[in-house]
Order: C-alpha cells, then structure tokens, then sequence
C-alpha cells in the first residue's frame, strides 16, 4: 500500500511538473531567480537523509513522508504557479510572496537541521502559510490561521505578512505560545512585547522558576527594567529590592530565606564579600531548601542556589586540580576548613571537572578522603541524613566511577547500605529526566563488587516488576533496559561480541563501530566541524591541533573566522575549525562558520568539542542533527549527553569521567583521522586497543586516558539511545 502512495505521489509530482511547464504565463526573468531559491530549498528538504531523491523523508512511517513531501514539494509548486497566474498582483506583490515561501522553506530546512522544529509540521507550515496568503491578498486578518501551528512553525512565517491588519494581534498570540512553554528562555524576547496585556503574568512565572532571570533585567538600563519595577507580583517585588544590592547576584538564591523574615539583605552583604562564609552559607541553606522540597513545597532560590553553589565549587576544584604536581598539604590546603557536608557539595558539584587525584588519592588528602575523614563518627549514612539526601544518587554514581562505592558503603552497616542501594535504584520512573536512571546505567559499569552487582540486578528485577504491576509504562521501559544492559554487562565476552550482543538485545543499531558510508555526504566526503574557544587553553589548543596536518597530507587554508583543512591522501576529508580569537569573538567565528555550512548545504558528521566544560553549551547549540560521531573529550555529564541525542539520535559519543585534555584528545582524534581517511568503518574496539597500548607506557596521561569513555563503553549514552527508539516505537 505505501509502495503504491509513493508511486502515486511521484506521479503527481511529475504531472505538476508537466502542467508547470504548460502554463500560460511563462515566468519572467525578473523573477526567476526567486523560484531558483525556492527550488534550491526544496531540494535540500529532499536530500537532507542524504539522498539526493524526491522524497523527503522524516520519519519511519512512509505515509507521513508522503504528506511532508507532498506539502514541500507539489504544493509549493502550486502555490509558485498560482502567484504567477494571479493578474491581479503586480510584480511586487509576487516577489513578496515568492519572498516568504522561500523565507519559510529556509527557516523549515534551518530548523530541522538542529533540531529545533518537528518536521512532521511541514503540511500544516504549508497549509497555514496558504491560508495566510489568501487572506493577506483580500485584505483579511492572518490571525486565525496560526491557532494549530507550533512556535518554531508560526514565528517566521507570520514575519512575511507585517503589514497586514491581524499581524500586530497574530505576533502576540504567537509569542505566547512560546512564552509560557518556554520560561527559561522567554526573557530575551520579551522586550518586544513590553505593551503586551500578558507581559506581567509571563514575568511573574519566570520569576518563580528562573528568578536570576528576573534580576538580570530588573538591574539592565532597558525598558524591560521599568516594567519588571511596575510589576506588583510579590516575587517580583522582592527581586527589585534584590537588585538594588551591589551583590545582587549572590544574594538572589536566599530569596526564600528573606520572603520568610528569617535574613536580610543587610545580614547576606556581610557575608557574601568572603567566599569561604559565601559557600558555607549556601551549603547551610541548600540543606534547608532540600529540607522545605522533601516537605513538598517549591523553594524559589533553589536553582539559583544550585548554580552559585556549582560556579563557586568549580572555582574550588580548579584550584585543587591545577596544583595536581604540587605536595598534598599545598594542594589541598584551600579546603583544609571545609567540613563533611561542604566537602560533600564540592563533589556532588565537580562531576565533569574533578580529576581521580582529587578526588582519592594515596596520601588520603582528596576530597573524598577527606570527608570520610572528618566525620565524626565516620558514617556515611549518618553525612547522607545530614544533608538529606541531596542528589545521593549523583554521589553513588560518582563514587562507583571512582571506585570508592565499597569504602562508602562499608562506613555504615550493612542493613543500611543495603537500603540506600535499594533507594538507588528506586523511584528512577518518577524523575522528571532520566538523569537519576542514567547514573545508575553509568555507575553498573564501574562497579566491581559482584554481590553488590547481583544485589542491583535484583533490586532492578524488583522495580520492574512493580512497574509493570502498576501499569507504569516509563517505568516499565526504564527498568526493562536497565535490567537489559545489566545482563549484557555481566557477560564476560570479548568487548566486540559484548556490544553486538547488547545492540541486538536493545535493538539498536552497531554500538561498537561506525560504518564508513554513513559518514560521508552525497558528494563522497567526509565533513568535520572542531570548537576551539578564545581563552588561553583554547588558544594553546588550537596552535596544537595546526601542527597535526602536514602539508605533505593536507591542504590549510583560513579566513577571518576559520581555518579549513583538506586532505590530499587517502579518502575526502575536510575539517573546518575555527579561529580561537579573543573573547568574546570566538563566538561570533562559530557563528559565522556556522552560517557558512547552512548557506552551503554543508552538514558534518563528526563534532569535536575542544574547550572547558563552561563552553559546552555553545558547541552543543551548533551541534547538527547529522552527526554520527561527537568527541567532547570532557563534559560528559547526563544533560550534554541527552542533548547530543536529542540533537543527533545516532551520534556515537566520546567523553570523559574529568577535565580533558590535549595529550589525550589529540591521539584520540589522530586515530579517528587515519580511520576515516582510510575508508574503513570506526571501529571503537581496534581503535581503544590501540590507544590503550600506546598510553600504557605513558606515566603522565595514562590514567587521564583510563578515565575517557569510547561510545560501545558509555552505557549512559546508550541507555539514552535505547529508551528514545523505544518510546519512538511506543508512540507509533
């Protein structure tokens, strides 16, 4: 039956063809130009899988790429023809509307590139968009053709139609589609909706979820000011008061404490100039905020806190890392006064930057071996009550990765670790993320204990069961993989027939290679895109990665923005990078190459993240949805991986435990680059054997490599992977 719609449809479109080609009114030259960029679009809708074909194809379900197709291609083309057929539109009003089809095909094909908009909507983009015109051409409102588009489907196009009369009315309701299912990221875009009736509203609910949000506008010299000032909401208000400190930003997450009566800002003043106090006082106060959730209320400053108390720790375990060579007293000694519980929120805080010597080292002096230390008693049950269980699972996770699980759970009695690992693995289908059942992936693999191993096993055995016996649909996926991968981990095969069997049993394809032809483009080359960044180490870096490239093997060229690398042996590679300028310029060269490679049809398949953890996020924002390998060499904390694959659900990814490094990162990136300009598929097995080899006699970056995860190792990842094609599956 679809064999039989596809041909049907392919008919039409020839037939439309034909019957264009007929047509009376012939178009002139003055416009052609605009139906060759509406044409060029449509091809790129129709090749984004890689195939240069005329389906386009965005979903397994063959009758959906039927009708996305048909939207796409046939009925722009008729609209096309229709445009040029109405005499009663001068040449201007053709180019306007030519204009905006094209304007919405490029703004669809952007979109879908990085994921940003479900490429199902395309029938309704075109239908609306249709709707639109024929209003506009009457002199009739917009407005109501917009009710079932979604945000990302209705912003442009309504752009095209600025002066008609439902414009001002549509772009408000339009806005509020996106406002209130997006109040993270609402506040740069309010400003243009100040005179706005639901301005004060959207505001309002900013305030309790993102009040920092709030304070960068509220102490901003903009409009936007005024009105958050004007703004009665009591939240709101207290955030004003906030502003007007000189540290503002420190004093925002304690906002709950000073609604309360129970500080002022007088009192936090006083504290917050000295960062040692600073960090004291939110550990005190995110124990207390913990405190007022597991009661089941909404603290306001508690995300706020989380990411003060992250910056500041960071800043900690920066210093802690950097004196690595140096004597455990000089190491170690801006911690010397921080007690179990402050030592506990370090950790907790450091997961992608703490290096295994920080954390547990020989001489006892890692932070880790410190809190054990200095409790009294040294209990770990009796820390985890004191904190109440703040992000315990974050701290089990990690403790399995740095193989201090056993130490820990030895501090206590067995019937109490017994309970906190069957707390471990409880309740991971209650979580808003899967952040907790990620860890608990991601921990099974470090963890080497067989009893405790078995003890999960069974305790996840248990869950499933419950969840199935209660209907719970997520649960039950979420329990069914872990148990899944569980039994595929404990199988002691070979790592080859380990991930075969694993990507069977889940249903996924290869987890231990990449096959070669799904990295290349329609042309037959492969496409890489590298992030430096404009910071010293960024700077060290990139001068580093140039020398790899020999002018015997590559061809170098560069622009204002990036450098562009191409192979002149082995297999088509080009490899754009770009320039490590000076903050904050380094964004805008990512952002210039990244225009370049949309304008250009360009789509890598290979990312490579060259920088600290604190830039993750712009080269997460470039990521396209066509990669098949991403190296983030650090920063592989749960919220990067699930953004890789949300982006990319087919991207095989590289991280590590702790900071990168370039000693390790480049060798691993040599070896990709031989692998890929040999032809050969990437097999990650060879490849980590190899590089297991080669850094065994290397004393300095051994156990930084030890601490790199290769994609058929990351369990995390792949428990990702397998729970969104089973929920995709689910859905259909």
């Amino acid at each position: 039956m679809r064999r039989f719609l596809l041909i049907m449809t392919l008919t039409v479109l020839a037939v439309s063809q034909m019957q264009a080609q007929s047509s009376h009114h012939p178009i002139p030259i003055s416009r052609q130009g605009f139906h060759d960029n509406i044409d060029k679009e449509q091809a790129a809708a129709a090749k984004f899988d890689g195939k240069a074909d005329d389906l386009v194809k965005v979903s397994d379900d063959q009758t959906i790429n039927l009708q996305v197709t048909n939207a796409l291609i046939k009925e722009v083309d008729d609209m096309q023809q229709e445009i040029e057929d109405n005499d009663s539109l001068d040449h201007r009003l053709k180019v306007k509307y030519l204009s905006a089809i094209y304007v919405t095909l490029k703004d669809y094909n952007q979109k879908r590139s990085r994921r940003n908009i479900d490429p199902e909507e395309a029938p309704a983009m075109i239908a609306a968009f249709r709707n639109m015109m024929h209003a506009d051409i009457k002199g009739q409102s917009i407005l109501p053709y917009i009710n079932n588009l979604s945000y990302d489907a209705s912003e442009r196009i309504i752009e095209s139609f600025r002066d008609n009369p439902g414009y001002k009315e549509a772009r408000g309701q339009v806005f509020t589609k996106y406002a209130f299912s997006n109040l993270e990221t609402v506040m740069p875009k309010l400003g243009d909706y100040l005179n706005y009736p639901g301005t004060d509203s959207i505001v309002a609910a900013v305030a309790r979820k993102y009040p920092n949000q709030v304070l960068t506008y509220a102490t901003s010299y903009t409009p936007m000011a005024n009105a958050i000032k004007r703004n009665q909401d009591p939240i709101v208000q207290q955030i004003v008061r906030i502003g007007q400190s000189p540290q503002s930003t420190k004093i925002l997450p304690f906002i709950d404490e000073l609604l309360a009566g129970t500080t002022t800002v007088d009192k936090l003043e006083a504290i917050v100039d000295n960062d040692y106090q600073y960090f004291k006082q939110m550990v005190k106060s995110t124990i207390a905020l913990q405190k007022l959730k597991a009661d089941g209320q909404n603290p306001f400053g508690l995300k706020a806190m989380m990411e003060n108390m992250q910056a500041k720790s960071l800043l900690y375990i920066r210093s802690v890392n950097d004196l690595h060579e140096e004597p455990a007293p000089v190491r170690f000694a801006i911690v010397k006064n921080f007690t179990p519980e402050e030592l506990y929120y370090l950790i907790i805080n450091g997961q992608e930057e703490l290096y295994t010597s920080s954390y547990t080292n020989h001489s006892n002096a890692g932070l880790y071996d410190q809190m054990m230390l200095r409790m009294k008693p040294p209990r770990g049950d009796s820390l985890l009550m004191v904190v109440n269980f703040d992000r315990f699972k974050k701290f089990i996770a990690m403790a399995a990765g740095f193989n201090t699980l056993d130490h820990f759970l030895k501090s206590m009695a067995p019937e109490n670790s017994n309970y906190l690992m069957q707390k471990y693995v409880q309740n991971l289908e209650k979580t808003e993320d899967l952040e907790d059942a990620v860890d608990v992936a991601n921990s099974f693999g470090s963890i080497r204990d067989e009893k405790l191993l078995e003890f999960l096993r069974v305790e996840v055995k248990k869950n499933l069961n419950y969840v199935k016996k209660h209907s719970d649909k997520r649960g039950t996926v979420i329990y069914q993989l872990l148990s899944s991968l569980f039994e595929t981990e404990s199988k002691s095969e070979n790592d080859s027939s380990k991930a075969t069997d694993m990507a069977a049993k889940l249903q996924l394809p290869p987890i231990n290679y990449v096959t070669y032809n799904t990295l290349e483009s329609d042309s037959g080359r492969v496409y890489q895109q590298v992030f430096f960044y404009g910071d010293k180490d960024g700077q060290e870096s990139f001068a580093s990665f140039m020398t790899n490239f020999p002018s015997s093997d590559w061809r170098v060229s560069k622009n204002k923005y990036w450098a562009t690398i191409t192979s002149l042996k082995g297999k088509a590679t080009t490899i754009y990078a770009n320039l490590p300028t000076d903050e904050p310029a380094d964004k805008e060269a990512i952002s210039k190459l990244s225009e370049y490679l949309d304008e250009n049809d360009i789509h890598p398949t290979i990312f490579i993240h060259r920088g600290h953890s604190y830039h993750i996020n712009t080269t997460l924002e470039n990521l396209q949805s066509s990669a098949k390998i991403v190296v983030l060499g650090s920063c592989g904390g749960y919220h990067n991986l699930a953004t890789v694959l949300e982006k990319s659900p087919e991207a095989h990814i590289i991280s590590s435990k702790q900071v990168g490094t370039r000693f390790v990162n480049e060798p691993i990136i040599h070896s990709l680059e031989d692998q890929v300009r040999s032809g050969k598929n990437v097999d990650w097995v060879i490849m980590w054997a190899q590089l297991t080899k080669k850094f065994a006699g290397d004393a300095r970056n051994k156990d930084l490599f030890s601490d790199y995860v290769p994609p058929h190792k990351n369990l995390g990842a792949i428990f990702i992977k397998a729970y969104k094609q089973i929920m995709k599956d689910e859905k259909k």
